[in-house]
């Protein structure tokens, strides 16, 4: 690393309170990791949100939702157990 970055990262090191130049290293990257989930997350509901009219979610939604799922699961396993 030059040695201009280093100094620099003392310096955030010192202001920081921090102990090691690597636990700001670690601040950094663990700051970019959750921006760009944060980032994932609102395009994911930007395509929900674009992807058609909205349906109700009600108690039998739900309640249809998991039969279709164990119904789903049950022919799997028969297909399997075959």
């Amino acid at each position: 690393m030059p040695e201009s970055l280093q100094r620099f990262v003392q310096g955030k090191v010192a202001e920081l309170g921090l102990d090691q130049p690597d636990q700001y290293i670690e601040q950094l990257l663990e700051k970019e990791q959750r921006r760009r989930l944060e980032e994932y997350y609102m395009e994911e509901c930007r395509k929900g949100l674009e992807s058609g009219p909205s349906i109700p979610v009600t108690p039998d939604f739900w309640k249809n939702l998991v039969a279709k799922a164990e119904r789903k699961c049950q022919e799997r396993k028969r297909k399997v157990a075959q």
